[in-house]
C-alpha cells in the first residue's frame, strides 16, 4: 500500500510539473522573437534588437487600440470590484432563504460561455442603440469579473473574526463605520489584488469586444486582426509585453492576498 502512494504521488507531480512545462512553454518561444530584427517570425532570432517594440510604440494604430483596452479595463476592474464587494457583503451578512443558489447564481458568468453573453449584449445593445460603446464594453466585462471578485473578496471576508467589528458596534460606532474600522483594513488587499485580477481579465478580453465595438479595436481585437491578415513580429512584442505585465501584477496581486490571509 505505501508503495502504491509514493507511486501514485509521483506520477502527479511528474503530471504537474509536464502541465506547467506545457503552459509555459510557448513564453519561451514568443520572448526570444520579439527581440529579432528579422522581418518575419524567426525562432532562433539571428539578430537581436528593439525594432518590432519600436514599432509598435511609434504605431498610432496599435496604441490606439492600448489605450481603448486600458480605458475598458480600468472602469470594468473598478465596476466589478465595488459590486462583486457590495455582493460578497450582501451573501455572507444578509439574512436571507436560498443564500447558496443566489451565490451560485453570482457566480455563473464563470462557466458561460462568453460567446452567449457576448451575443447577449450584442443585442440588448443593438435594441437600446448603445452598441460601439466602451462603458457597453466595460459593463460586459464586469459581469465576467464579477464572480472573481466575489471568490477572492469572499474567501477573505470568511477569515475575518466578526468579533472585531462586533465590538467596535458595542462601543458606538455605527455598521458602516464599524466595517471600515474594523473588517475592511484586513480587507482591503484581498480587493486590491481582485481589481488587479479583473483588470487583466477585461484587458485580455477578445470574444465579447468582438462583437460590442465596431469603429474601435482593444488589443487583443488588434491582435487578432494582425493575425488574420500579416503575421507581424510586432504582435510577438506586444505579446511579450503583456506576458511580463500580468505576470508582475498578479504576483503582486497573489502577495496582497497571501498578505490579506495573514492579517486574518
Amino acid at each position: 500500500m505505501h508503495d502504491r502512494r509514493t507511486s501514485g504521488k509521483v506520477l502527479l507531480t511528474v503530471y504537474f510539473w509536464a502541465a506547467i512545462a506545457f503552459l509555459i512553454f510557448p513564453i519561451f518561444i514568443v520572448l526570444p522573437i520579439s527581440f529579432g530584427e528579422s522581418q518575419f517570425l524567426r525562432f532562433p532570432p539571428e539578430t537581436l534588437g528593439w525594432r518590432w517594440y519600436r514599432t509598435y510604440i511609434s504605431d498610432p494604430v496599435w496604441m490606439s487600440a492600448t489605450f481603448v483596452s486600458l480605458r475598458v479595463a480600468l472602469i470594468s476592474s473598478v465596476l466589478a470590484t465595488i459590486l462583486g464587494t457590495m455582493a460578497v457583503l450582501g451573501l455572507e451578512r444578509g439574512e436571507f432563504r436560498h443564500k447558496t443558489q443566489l451565490t451560485y447564481f453570482v457566480t455563473l458568468p464563470i462557466i458561460m460561455p462568453h460567446i452567449f453573453i457576448a451575443l447577449g449584449v450584442f443585442i440588448v445593445a443593438i435594441n437600446l442603440g448603445i452598441a460601439d460603446s466602451e462603458f457597453v464594453l466595460a459593463g460586459a466585462h464586469a459581469t465576467i469579473s464579477i464572480p472573481f471578485v466575489v471568490l477572492i473578496v469572499g474567501g477573505a471576508l470568511r477569515q475575518i473574526d466578526p468579533t472585531i467589528e462586533r465590538a467596535a458596534r458595542i462601543l458606538g460606532a455605527s455598521p458602516v463605520r464599524a466595517f471600515f474600522a474594523a473588517t475592511f483594513p484586513s480587507l482591503l488587499p484581498a480587493v486590491v489584488a481582485a481589481l488587479v485580477f479583473t483588470f487583466f481579465v477585461s484587458f485580455d478580453e477578445l470574444i465579447i469586444a468582438e462583437f460590442v465595438l465596431s469603429s474601435k479595436e482593444t488589443l487583443p481585437m488588434r491582435i487578432w486582426a494582425d493575425l488574420k491578415l500579416d503575421v507581424s513580429p510586432t504582435v510577438a512584442a506586444v505579446a511579450s509585453i503583456l506576458i511580463v505585465a500580468t505576470t508582475m501584477a498578479m504576483t503582486g496581486a497573489e502577495l496582497l492576498r497571501r498578505r490579506s490571509a495573514n492579517l486574518t
